[in-house]
């Protein structure tokens, strides 16, 4: 094995990762081992999505080919306003990496706490780990096609939420009735450099979602540490009193941890012409305003998202 940079501790942890990523090398099936170990290396930085992704040379200056990802289904669509760390993946064939390029990319939710340099040095030490995988990848055979569901929550993948968000509000607008999403989200109040989520919060948090929330409504997963709602028929008020209920509920779940969670909310009119990345992208605004509120006075917090915010 090349030997990586860093010292004690970190260079502890890179070992470890880079023997679990020499387990998955000799996976027959080249894009499940890559997509396994996207999952390591998400699971070693937390609270981070991480994409290996394809950019042909001369091309665009955003990878736009995901050929494996954690969590499923997400890709490069939660990366707006987020930190981005991209690492290019060495290729065995200087003609190869001539062609086509392919990068590592490890993120975290627009608000999420910051990569250290720590988390940088990793990424750089095993990306040599991505190698004999993205030597075997190839764009036409092994693109991500996104799964509905995200296999670890069981909830809608990003996508397929959007999507059946969109499918309601022909509906609701033929009824005249109006719509709120709602995104879930933590951030820690105790000043520790600690994740303020992980895949376990994550988790632990859908059952309550799913006991709370009827069966009607819509719940997704939209990012690596963030969830949504669509609810048909709840007006602001309602949704407010509701999310309410809500995040006091799953506040209880991090009861000692140092963490709070945060709920955004959005509501669409009927006929307003808001599509669903729209009514999102508001809910999740008022996220962020919610979880600086939480940060701040050391408790759960709800925000209505208000125009021009």
């Amino acid at each position: 094995m090349p030997r990586v940079l860093g010292s004690g501790m970190a260079q502890g942890r890179t070992d470890a990762l880079a023997r679990l990523l020499d387990s998955l090398i000799g996976l027959p099936d080249a894009a499940t081992a890559m997509s396994a170990a996207c999952a390591l290396v998400a699971a070693e930085l937390t609270d981070a999505g991480v994409v290996l992704a394809y950019r042909p040379a001369g091309g665009v200056s955003k990878p736009e080919i995901v050929l494996a990802d954690y969590p499923a289904g997400i890709g490069l669509t939660d990366t707006s306003g987020a930190e981005i760390l991209t690492i290019a993946v060495p290729r065995t064939e200087p003609a190869v990496a001539k062609a086509a390029q392919i990068f590592l990319i490890a993120w975290r939710s627009c608000g999420d706490r910051r990569f250290n340099a720590e988390d940088e040095q990793l990424l750089r030490d095993i990306a040599t780990k991505f190698t004999p995988f993205a030597d075997r990848l190839t764009p036409d055979a092994c693109e991500v096609r996104p799964s509905a569901l995200d296999p670890e929550t069981g909830l809608w993948s990003l996508p397929s939420f959007v999507e059946q968000v969109e499918r309601r509000f022909d509906r609701l607008d033929i009824e005249d009735r109006i719509g709120t999403m709602f995104a879930f989200g933590w951030v820690r109040s105790d000043g520790s450099a600690a994740p303020e989520a992980s895949a376990v919060v994550v988790r632990g948090s859908v059952g309550c979602l799913q006991e709370m929330l009827r069966p009607v409504d819509l719940i997704g997963r939209v990012g690596p540490t963030r969830l949504a709602a669509w609810c048909d028929g709840v007006d602001h008020l309602i949704a407010a009193e509701r999310g309410d209920r809500i995040v006091t509920r799953l506040d209880s779940l991090l009861n000692g941890s140092g963490r709070h969670a945060a709920i955004g909310i959005a509501s669409r009119w009927p006929r307003s012409g808001d599509d669903p990345a729209t009514l999102l992208s508001r809910a999740r605004a008022g996220l962020e305003q919610a979880r600086l509120k939480a940060a701040t006075q050391a408790r759960p917090a709800v925000r209505i998202w208000q125009p021009g915010e």
